[in-house]
């Protein structure tokens, strides 16, 4: 009931019309109970500031995050003078090229919190960052609260970053709003409640100004305090730890998040984005093949993708990921003889026979 009632009475003509020219591709309604769906999220864990000073601890405790009354409920809380909060993110689970990603979300209130729905490069690893890329979909830091910013992060700009806008929503803690970012091949287009404010397509696009030419990755989180979120009234010790102290807790509460493509996009793991085909084998090479222990996945650039190898019996032998163009499997303590070696990404998968001698 929810999937598609909720679609018609809160979204608008313009998302009925989304829905019929693109196909979701992946979802999470929250219809659970408990912990969050552990195929679909896994979870930035602890302190350390995060690289913005910011003070809260990340846990995977359902106090923090969990599925509720068909909600996703993450929330921050304070425990004496420490902070505990939730980040959770689909990396290594599920990550993909071009597409609509649509967040349905009500904001926490009070002064510094620091929500945000965001994604990164899934080459985050072997990039890393800005050069991976960071679009912010959502944030808001509750010093100044309604004021929802929409940003880009790339080598060319980050960090205070120009490329950046804002709209002002007066009910973010109140009511429902979806949050949403067309990402074309040309552009990333930003809309509160499907109506477009903000449009980031530099003129030249390179490795410093559109990294986005390759797979990225969703998260939702709140964040307590930091260089942006703190507010100087409230700072100690010269600390980026400025939040209301008459606060204990704040809540986000997330609907949905779904990501559609058009039927026309290459999802596969096959191809790199834009040639109009799926799942050809010549973009993905085992190499060496035969080997005598160790070989090499070869990945088009920007693409990430799960793995397993499987031995002559049908069982898994290894699991593992790769988010780079080259990942180094290791079978040397396996007994010769011909394995089949499986990727899967974004609904597509790949089987290629390996022979170990």
């Amino acid at each position: 009931m929810k999937k598609y009632l909720v679609l018609i009475l809160f979204s608008g003509l313009a998302r009925i019309a989304l829905a019929q020219q693109d196909s979701l591709v992946w979802s999470d309604e929250f219809n659970g109970s408990g912990a969050p769906d552990p195929a679909k999220w896994g979870y930035d864990l602890g302190a350390g500031g995060w690289g913005n000073n910011e003070i809260q601890n990340y846990t995977n405790s359902t106090q923090n995050s969990r599925q509720e009354g068909g909600m996703l409920v993450i929330n921050a809380v304070k425990n004496g003078s420490t902070w505990t909060s939730a980040r959770l993110l689909t990396r290594y689970k599920f990550s993909f090229t071009y597409g609509t990603v649509i967040f349905r979300a009500k904001l926490p209130v009070g002064i510094g919190t620091w929500p945000a729905l965001w994604m990164l490069g899934a080459n985050l690893g072997t990039a890393g960052w800005p050069a991976c890329g960071e679009v912010d979909v959502m944030e808001m830091v509750g010093k100044d609260p309604a004021v929802i910013h929409s940003s880009i992060h790339t080598p060319s700009s980050y960090g205070a970053t120009v490329n950046t806008k804002t709209k002002y929503v007066g009910t973010f803690n109140t009511e429902f709003h979806t949050y949403q970012v067309k990402w074309t091949p040309e552009k990333m287009e930003f809309s509160i409640d499907s109506v477009a404010f903000y449009t980031y397509n530099p003129s030249v696009k390179n490795s410093s100004t559109w990294p986005f030419d390759k797979a990225c990755f969703l998260i939702m989180n709140i964040a307590m305090g930091g260089n942006w979120g703190s507010d100087p009234q409230y700072e100690t010790n010269g600390l980026k730890n400025g939040i209301d102290p008459t606060l204990s807790t704040a809540t986000m509460t997330v609907d949905y998040v779904r990501v559609y493509q058009p039927k026309t996009y290459p999802y596969g793991i096959g191809d790199p984005p834009g040639n109009g085909t799926r799942g050809k084998s010549d973009k993905i090479n085992l190499v060496p093949n035969p080997t005598d222990g160790k070989f090499t996945i070869t990945l088009p650039a920007g693409v990430f993708a799960t793995g397993a190898v499987f031995n002559g019996n049908g069982q898994s032998i290894t699991k593992f990921t790769a988010d780079s163009p080259v990942t180094e499997i290791d079978l040397s303590s396996y007994p010769r003889g011909l394995y089949c070696v499986r990727l899967q990404s974004d609904g597509d998968m790949f089987t290629e026979k390996l022979i170990l001698k």
